[in-house]
């Protein structure tokens, strides 16, 4: 066996020296360097060269290491820490080679592997910086006695680590980090364990292994130690945050094992030692439910609403312990899966019984607490026919009575139902009517009825237009909005409903005209402002879009898009990528999408470098949903730090979840489909031929062009650092002008004394002027774009796999979507893999039977399956295989063109066009050109259904015949433009540029009405 050397360091410390190990990382037995031992000078400074990095200074310490390196030009650990200061000081590419030779030299130090984990943590390479802190640990350790190791010649992998000294226990809790971080969580609970022998005097030791013991699911290990945590603990006094968090914690714990008993009696016993009174309320609450402990879940509860009368899960979780239920049961079971069979069996709020049990028990609480409109918003939800009517006339008109702007957002979720959804409009129809002709609400049966202020007669039309709008009768909507405008023109929210009228009639330019007058009401309004630029990106003017937005961004900014990029505004970025999808800017489009979303697997530093270089700041540095991700690292120690666990443990479940985001999954979605099309057809997106003298033009003035573009980020970071400078200086100013009237006073001697002082200051902060004026000179660099319109992402060699980067993260966790399975089918396929596409189309299949996204797929599938090219390809195992499972997908109906069929049956009117679509385009698949007359056919019957089709699958269907070249394109244009008068998809091209002008001229009124009466001001 080798000789033991001393283990390495959490921290590069001067006490540190060298390990012996693998050459791989792998378990082959550890080496000898001969060469590491370095002599008594040399070992001095090397010392030094560990202080000086720990303290910070960079530059002095490649100094230092590099005057080793000139008599040992070999030596791995000082070819490592040279490495290291050269990453610090921004040349990395530098770096990552000599801590690459360094490991090649002397792979058995711990030193170099630390060196490397630290580069490639800072660096975000999670997995990678974890297989160097492995394999650093698993170097032998120093210990004073010798430690047994396994008679194998050959060591196996272990979770088992040997602690010598403190430096081997600081590399072994960095690496910790990195486990919970990468949610290796029992490798994590084995790693605190080992921590925790080691230093069982510690408290945070045994917080961070019960922490870990729990996230691995080993909820009874958690509990024992928690419980010997609590035990050693002397004279806490009363009233300790801390203690009060981690019983919480504990209790946590012993719910979510299922021991609702034992969590009940832990709650009571420590009663008196928790600080945070409503969460030990709320959770005793949820056992004594869980418990099927009748009276006092009532009586806990009760006490819970009396705190928070508006609190849905409180006055759910009431109704639920008074046996019944008024729905969302698993809100209040949030903590558990399950239920002990001695709760109470509520009255199900699906049945007409269990609704009018609940009612009841609500009516019984609005008694209780009559100022809670949340109770009586629930009846809403709960009551139907006469009953729902009276008690929604009462709620509309007490809002409406006050001038609640958010009524209609408040009751939109009742209009799914179509009775209740045609009770709510006549209500306020008769509203309208009688506050028109008596200034009340004509309730008869209401003897108080009295007489409204005028502005309410206003509200009842803002409510009754937005009550058109989502009814889809666009043309009364604006019709009741326009009596609006004439009673009082000067409220934004008017303005704002046209906007959405418009939207949603499909003029995107109106609408932003609409949005355009109400942001003119109210200049300063951040919500206006960003409402409006919304509807401006989405009329395709992004460059006033920008502008309007940078109105509240940092005035110190590179641009405005880059601080919304640092904020993680995510709509923004969204909206952006598809409007430039809708010009045909892939590359733009695709740029967003990345700044949504970071590549995070890079195979070295090399390529690390390039893509630095190639993608600019925006796409490794402010990835939003990546920089969330990375976020979390830090609060692996806060939060222990803070004691706020069960805070903690919710980051890490959210985190876990993150990328099921509704922006990710359009991001990722929006991605993936450029990419398949660069795959597909790499020529679209290739600049057209040029001659030489055209080439040469066409070069010289994008290169113009982004210079220009580089220039102008330059002059902004240049103007805001000279107005920053300036307003430094003149603070500066002042504040030495404020020292010399204070000086003034003192004695000479002090005077003297105090002079020899201000000179040392000022040399100190002379030289902090330089640090932070190189940091800023760097920081600058790093500011700039160099891809400022994306191109080089289009050039992309393999767009697969770059599509593969976005759809791994939506498989994990996104899987309960079908779209994410339809874009695992198309890129599987793509790729060859006719298993990994069988299987998405059986995922997508069960989560969604009859989805109409699925159709196509099948259909193409099937074709694919009789090609010559798959016969020849594939495998008889993945024949066989295929041939087996793919007749199950059909069902009953036998074959895919009955299951085609049965599609078109399959309900009533809801979905008919999306099903009438995609049984189209699955025809086209299936029988390729053969089928095309049918498949148009089918198409022209999406105008024809009792119902109008939504304005999105109309001109989907309008985009399908144009692309098939169909001869009815004009028919089904004029057809669409009867049923969608103001879409502009529909309109012809004479038309649409009369109403640009007609737009522009109103605009250009507009504005000149405005300069008048600021002239006038």
């Amino acid at each position: 066996m080798p000789p033991r050397r001393k283990p390495a360091a959490g921290k590069l410390s001067a006490k540190s020296t060298s390990t012996a190990a693998t050459t791989e990382l792998n378990d082959d037995p550890p080496t000898t360097v001969q060469n590491r031992a370095l002599p008594k000078r040399e070992a001095e400074l090397f010392r030094q060269v560990l202080t000086l990095y720990e303290n910070k200074q960079f530059t002095k310490g490649l100094e230092t290491v590099e005057a080793i390196l000139k008599g040992f030009s070999e030596h791995g650990e000082s070819l490592s820490m040279r490495g290291l200061f050269l990453s610090c000081i921004d040349r990395k590419p530098e770096g990552y080679a000599e801590v690459e030779r360094a490991v090649e030299n002397d792979p058995g130090s711990h030193i170099v592997w630390h060196v490397y984990a630290l580069m490639l943590r800072a660096d975000k390479r999670f997995e990678q910086a974890l297989d160097c802190y492995r394999k650093a640990t698993t170097i032998e350790p120093a210990s004073p006695e010798p430690q047994r190791r396994p008679s194998s010649s050959r060591r196996a992998p272990s979770l088992t680590y040997d602690l010598g000294l403190q430096d081997s226990l600081n590399l072994l809790t960095d690496m910790a980090m990195l486990l919970v971080h990468l949610r290796h969580y029992p490798e994590y609970a084995q790693a605190r364990l080992a921590i925790l022998r080691t230093q069982p005097r510690l408290r945070k030791n045994w917080i961070y292994l019960a922490v870990a013991q729990h996230l691995a699911s080993q909820h009874a290990e958690a509990d024992r130690t928690l419980t010997h945590f609590e035990n050693m603990l002397r004279e806490v006094p009363d009233g300790e945050f801390d203690l009060g968090e981690i019983l919480l914690y504990h209790a946590q714990v012993l719910e979510e094992a299922g021991q609702f008993e034992r969590c009940l009696e832990f709650l009571q016993e420590n009663s008196g030692k928790i600080v945070d009174r409503t969460a030990y309320s709320v959770q005793r609450a949820h056992l004594l439910l869980k418990l099927g402990r009748k009276e006092p879940a009532e009586w806990a509860w009760d006490i819970l609403l009396e705190e928070n009368p508006d609190s849905y899960e409180f006055i759910r979780a009431s109704v639920l312990a008074r046996g019944a239920d008024c729905g969302m049961l698993h809100e209040i079971f949030y903590k558990c899966r399950w239920l002990l069979t001695s709760s109470p069996s509520p009255s199900d709020s699906k049945t007409d019984e269990g609704r009018t049990a609940a009612v009841k028990v609500l009516d019984l609480l609005a008694e209780k607490h009559p100022r809670s409109l949340a109770i009586r918003r629930l009846g809403l939800d709960l009551a139907s026919g006469k009953e729902f009517e009276t008690r929604a006339s009462r709620y509309l008109t007490d809002a409406l009575s006050k001038g609640v702007p958010s009524l209609f957002a408040d009751i939109k979720s009742l209009y799914p139902d179509a009775t209740k959804r045609a009770q709510i409009g006549q209500l306020v129809e008769a509203y309208k009517t009688s506050l028109e002709s008596s200034s009340t609400f004509g309730l008869a049966s209401d003897s108080d009825d009295q007489i409204e202020s005028t502005a309410v007669y206003l509200w009842a039309l803002y409510f009754l237009a937005q009550h058109h709008s989502q009814n889809g009768d666009q043309e009364k909507a604006l019709s009741v909005l326009d009596a609006a405008e004439a009673h009082t023109p000067s409220l934004p929210e008017l303005s704002m409903l046209r906007a959405r009228i418009f939207k949603r009639s499909g003029d995107p330019l109106k609408a932003m005209q609409a949005m355009r007058s109400a942001q003119q009401l109210d200049l300063q309004d951040r919500f206006l402002n960003s409402k409006f630029s919304k509807y401006l990106i989405r009329a395709d003017s992004l460059t006033e879009a920008e502008e309007i937005a940078g109105l509240f961004t940092k005035k110190d900014a590179p641009s405005a898009m880059s601080d919304l990029v640092d904020m993680q505004c995510l709509w923004i970025l969204q909206e952006e990528a598809e409007s430039f999808l809708r010009q045909g800017k892939e590359a733009m489009a695709l740029k967003r999408y990345h700044q949504l979303f970071d590549v995070s697997s890079i195979s070295s530093a090399w390529t690390l470098h390039r893509i630095q270089h190639a993608h600019g700041r925006h796409l490794l540095a402010a990835q939003i949903f990546t920089e969330i991700e990375e976020d979390q690292y830090d609060f692996h120690s806060y939060c222990i730090r803070k004691s706020t666990l069960r805070a903690y443990i919710d980051m890490l479940r959210f985190v876990d979840s993150l990328r099921s985001h509704p922006r990710y999954v359009a991001a990722a979605k929006g991605a993936i489909q450029i990419y398949l099309h660069l795959h597909d057809d790499p020529s679209a997106f290739q600049r057209p031929a040029l001659t030489n003298g055209a080439a040469e033009a066409a070069e010289a003035a994008a290169e113009a062009a982004a210079e220009a573009e580089k220039q102008r980020q330059k002059a902004a970071i240049a103007e805001a650092e000279a107005a920053k400078a300036k307003a430094e200086k003149e603070a500066k100013e002042k504040e030495e002008q404020e020292k010399v009237v204070k000086t003034a006073a003192v004695t000479a001697s002090k005077s003297k004394k105090g002079k020899g002082k201000k000179d040392d200051s000022s040399s100190t902060t002379t030289k902090k002027d330089d640090d932070k004026d190189d940091k800023e000179d760097s920081t600058n660099k790093a500011d700039e774009d160099e891809d400022p319109l994306g191109e080089k992402l289009l050039e992309n060699k393999e767009p697969l796999q770059a599509a593969l980067k976005f759809l791994k993260p939506l498989e994990k966790e996104a899987a309960g979507l079908v779209e994410t399975w339809v874009l695992s089918y198309q890129v599987s396929i793509r790729r060859g893999k006719y298993l990994l596409a069988l299987a998405a189309l059986r995922r997508a299949l069960s989560l969604s039977p009859l989805s109409p996204s699925i159709l196509p797929l099948l259909a193409s599938f099937h074709k694919l399956t009789t090609t010559t090219t798959y016969q020849t390809t594939q495998t008889p195992l993945v024949q066989k295989t295929i041939s087996a499972t793919l007749p199950t997908l059909w069902g009953d109906a036998g074959s895919i063109e009955a299951f085609l069929d049965s599609a078109l049956q399959y309900g009533a009117e809801k979905g008919r066009g999306e099903r009438l679509l995609a049984v189209a385009q699955a025809k086209i698949n299936l029988a390729g050109p053969g089928a095309k007359e049918e498949s148009d056919n089918l198409v022209m019957q999406i105008l024809k259904g009792e119902e109008r089709p939504s304005l999105e699958i109309t001109t989907r269907g309008l985009a399908y015949l144009t692309e098939q070249n169909s001869t009815q394109v004009d028919a089904y244009r004029t057809q669409a433009h009867a049923l969608w008068p103001r879409a502009r998809a529909f309109k012809t091209v004479s038309k649409i540029e009369a109403e640009d002008r007609e737009v522009e001229e109103e605009r250009n009124r507009k504005e000149g009405e405005r300069e008048k009466e600021a002239v006038i001001d």
